[in-house]
């Protein structure tokens, strides 16, 4: 399991796939339901977080985009 001091590092040196393929794992070990309660909570608020990246990644390509169609 990724440490919290590791989790905000990653959310800066990871791709934007990589969060993605991160988020599935959290996501599959959620669902199993098998991990014990403290880990599920630390993986929820890991996924939580790497969410949140995502979205503000995907809010500025999105005006990056943008940006682009207006300027051609």
């Amino acid at each position: 399991m990724t440490a919290p001091n590791d989790v905000k590092k990653n959310l800066e040196d990871l791709s934007f796939e990589e969060q993605l393929q991160r988020l599935e794992e959290i996501v599959e070990i959620l669902d199993d339901g098998e991990a014990p309660l403290d880990e599920m909570l630390a993986l929820y608020e890991e996924g939580i977080k790497r969410s949140h990246h995502c979205r503000e990644y995907l809010e500025k390509a999105e005006q990056k985009v943008t940006l682009i169609q207006n300027n051609i």
